[in-house]
């Protein structure tokens, strides 16, 4: 085990001057595996919904207890979601499917002792099949009058857990009932390979299928879908005028410019107490010592968005504001005043992470923040970090946790609708402030969230 000296310590109270603490407690090992076949089928319902059926052909090399599967939107229905695991002729229930913890939107299927157990051996191949329903898909198609469609991104695994390429992916899409084949439009840039009527099915179907694919690529939207057809076919079709468009869209970055001032206000602040102490420590992008990190043990998975800013090195100012907006919009605490000093008035006596609790102490009864308490609370929070790191890769853990950081990024940037843009950015911001360039990146984000509409 290796112990802080006391004068680090000193040094890290000298550079930090501000904010929180943590903890859990968890066991992983290296995890790795190959993806041989993904197939995905989508067919669209009637009542605007989409049923996803995913058939993925794994080889399994090391570590892997559950996998995470995205999904198009949040609004999927959870209690809708089952799933089977096929190992060696033997079918296996996933021991829960539940709201993934790693991934922005999507739900993960957790692997019981039994199946990790039969999966265990050098290169075992199984199979996960996948499905739930995701309502709220069908939107308007402003490019071609009187129809309606859908976009779909098949998931994709993190290419550091993910060994080589994805053999085969094959995404297909089954047309609405009463879809005669006339009419059809594809994904600007993405056409079918094969249209045709599927006599099983009783449906019109587009078939996609791409070979030695890169989940990269993947994740960047180079293999995503999309399939329009007349919207009489559907109840249920998203509209939005261009006003309604441009007027909610502008509501949105104005109501979530307002919600986050006080956040910048006080990470200006926060900036200002800070900078001497960290001054002499301008070339530190670590707040503990990298020999902690144990290669080829993977990355620690289970870290929250506050912690992980804390491996990424983020300035303690924003880690600062992510504590506060966390506690802002969990209801637990309320700005009254973003004067200086900031009146903070606080709602509950704990958060959800020892951290937050912490912070919530650190106010007084005055509504000022105690900066000693501050200063305290973010040296137990470095330390705690430093303690969960241990036994894991230092560097794989930063590199997964800027693969969740990217992924929240594009999560916004795929927003269909304004509705669906605020909502995603507030679910996701915290993860989007992981980024050392998240103030350029938001500025650009807003100004290219969405697509030219073309009118006529």
């Amino acid at each position: 085990m290796v112990a802080m000296r006391r004068t680090d310590k000193w040094h890290l109270a000298a550079l930090v001057l501000l904010i929180i603490c943590t903890s859990q407690i968890a066991f992983a090992q290296s995890i790795s595996f190959e993806v041989e076949r993904e197939h995905v089928d989508v067919w669209i319902l009637r009542d605007g919904s989409i049923e996803i059926h995913y058939t993925i052909d794994f080889v399994h090399r090391g570590g892997l207890d559950g996998i995470d599967i995205g999904l198009p939107n949040r609004h999927y229905d959870e209690d809708s979601a089952s799933a089977s695991i096929l190992v060696g002729g033997q079918t296996y229930s996933p021991s829960t499917i539940r709201e993934s913890p790693y991934i922005p939107v999507g739900l993960a299927v957790e692997f019981g002792s039994e199946v990790q157990r039969a999966i265990s051996g050098p290169a075992t191949p199984f199979t996960v099949e996948f499905f739930v329903n995701n309502p709220r898909m069908v939107f308007e198609n402003k490019l071609v009058e009187g129809t309606a469609g859908i976009r779909f991104q098949p998931t994709f695994f993190d290419p550091g857990f993910q060994v080589g390429n994805t053999e085969e992916l094959r995404a297909r899409i089954f047309f609405p009932e009463g879809f005669d084949g006339e009419g059809a439009v594809y994904l600007e840039g993405q056409p079918w390979d094969q249209l045709a009527f599927d006599e099983g099915a009783q449906r019109w179907v587009a078939t996609w299928t791409a070979y030695d694919v890169n989940p990269r690529d993947q994740e960047r939207g180079s293999y995503d879908v999309g399939a329009g057809f007349p919207e009489e076919l559907v109840d249920v079709v998203r509209k939005d005028s261009f006003l309604q468009k441009l007027g909610e869209f502008f509501i949105a970055v104005l109501s979530f410019l307002f919600l986050i001032f006080p956040f910048l206000l006080i990470a200006g602040m926060i900036v200002l107490v800070f900078y001497i102490g960290h001054k002499s420590y301008q070339g530190r992008t670590d707040y503990f010592d990298p020999d902690l990190s144990v290669e080829g043990a993977g990355p620690r998975r289970d870290l929250t968005a506050v912690e992980a800013a804390i491996v990424l090195g983020r300035p303690l100012s924003m880690v600062a504001t992510m504590i506060l907006f966390g506690l802002v919009r969990k209801g637990k605490l309320e700005i009254e005043s973003d004067q200086k000093p900031m009146k903070l008035k606080k709602l509950a006596d704990a958060g959800d992470y020892e951290y937050e609790t912490d912070y919530l102490k650190a106010i007084g009864s005055t509504g000022l923040l105690n900066s000693r308490a501050l200063r305290d609370t973010l040296v137990d929070l470095i330390e705690d970090v430093e303690e969960k790191i241990k036994g894991f890769s230092y560097g794989d853990t930063k590199v997964y946790y800027r693969s969740i950081c990217e992924k929240a990024w594009n999560q916004v940037k795929e927003s269909n609708t304004p509705e669906d843009f605020a909502k995603s950015l507030e679910e996701n911001n915290d993860w989007m402030l992981l980024d050392g360039d998240y103030n350029r990146r938001m500025d650009t984000t807003y100004v290219h969230i969405w697509p030219p509409i073309i009118v006529g």
